[in-house]
């Protein structure tokens, strides 16, 4: 079974993965996220079931598992150690969770059902009363964590779009702010329903939202050269491709060059965080 790769970090050893992302076919249901919405995940087409959450102590380990599922390397423990560094809204590391009800709760689900079968059905009583859940049926729900990202804050004297050679006559005055995705990955049953991009918008608009990364001006990552469909994948969702290739890169691929793929926040991207605020 394939999964979804869509970008990883550098391993221990200076490699990196190729990614392989999440394409834009069929229709995801456009409804808020599981439980009770946050900012970040409203008006995101997602399906009802799923919610884009901070990594907390209870989701890393399966957070490291899928981590460990997609990418056959080993990240350190300082990586997951700062996976829940900051479970906060304005956590850099997120994980997408799928909810489903328990064999019990459908069970009562059903037998509500047929209890009311004779009545006339109208739009309220043939929805899925599990599309908007309470608190209760969440705490029941069976949860499975399906995807994830992690980003990290890097200040740098140049764009991450110049290539290393160029950066001696591109050196900025001084220093900037950019967000870095290190890892970016997606279960392959999950695919084609809005998650992966998700998971990125969220980071999008977080750094547009939380006052600690004022003066953010950046996104970017590392795509193997080779990897068209991964290159396609971001430049859909508004990134730019570097035309100088990195060589020597990745030391476990060949070639063994990577692209920088880079998106600029701009006025649109607040915009559009102040309208999901809304």
């Amino acid at each position: 079974m394939t999964n979804l790769q869509i970008c990883s970090d550098k391993t221990t050893d200076g490699s990196q993965l190729s990614s392989f992302p999440e394409q834009d076919h069929g229709q995801a249901s456009c409804h808020s996220a599981f439980g009770v919405p946050t900012a970040a995940t409203q008006s995101l087409c997602l399906p009802s079931n799923v919610a884009i959450e901070p990594i907390t102590p209870a989701t890393v380990p399966s957070f490291r598992r899928l981590i460990g599922l997609l990418l056959p390397i080993r990240y350190p423990d300082k990586f997951f150690a700062e996976s829940v560094a900051n479970a906060t809204p304005s956590s850099l590391a997120r994980v997408a969770t799928w909810y489903e009800e328990t064999p019990s709760v459908k069970r009562k689900r059903d037998e509500a059902s047929s209890n009311v079968e004779a009545k006339p059905k109208d739009a309220t009583s043939s929805q899925n009363t599990f599309s908007t859940p309470t608190s209760a049926q969440q705490k029941d729900a069976l949860r499975t964590v399906v995807g994830g990202i992690q980003c990290r804050i890097e200040q740098l004297p140049f764009h991450p779009s110049q290539p290393t050679s160029s950066n001696t006559s591109d050196t900025l005055t001084e220093t900037r702010s950019y967000c870095y995705i290190q890892t970016l990955a997606l279960l392959s049953p999950y695919r084609f329903k809005g998650i992966a991009a998700a998971l990125l918008e969220v980071i999008v608009t977080t750094l547009c939202k939380e006052q600690c990364y004022a003066g953010m001006t950046s996104v970017y990552a590392h795509v193997w050269e080779e990897n068209e469909v991964a290159l396609q994948w971001y430049v859909r969702r508004g990134f730019q491709v570097s035309k100088e290739v990195l060589k020597g890169y990745y030391r476990r691929l060949k070639p063994d060059g990577a692209r920088v793929v880079w998106r600029d926040l701009g006025v649109n991207d607040h915009l559009r965080t102040q309208s999901r605020g809304k």
